[in-house]
């Protein structure tokens, strides 16, 4: 079976094209993966403070809590008489 020399052309357009198409959607892969990359960074630093103060807020909750007990352990102990000095 022999090919016709019309029926090359438009194979050779179709594969221009194609090649054309797949160059785009590797650029447009690239760009994308350029911000992701960018948004990751940026969610490595958010998740960085967010850990700090996860860690500023548990030891707001133990002081408040050091706090609180230590009124409750005070309003239950017996009025003792004060020693002199």
């Amino acid at each position: 079976m022999s090919y016709a020399p019309s029926q090359s052309a438009p194979t050779s357009t179709t594969k221009t094209r194609h090649l054309q198409e797949l160059a785009r959607q590797l650029k447009e892969l690239a760009e994308r993966t350029e911000t992701l990359k960018q948004l990751s960074g940026q969610t490595a630093v958010h998740a960085e403070w967010m850990r700090q103060l996860g860690g500023d807020h548990a030891a707001w909750f133990m002081a408040s809590e050091r706090i609180m007990l230590s009124r409750v352990v005070a309003d239950e102990q017996p009025a003792s008489p004060q020693r002199e000095q």
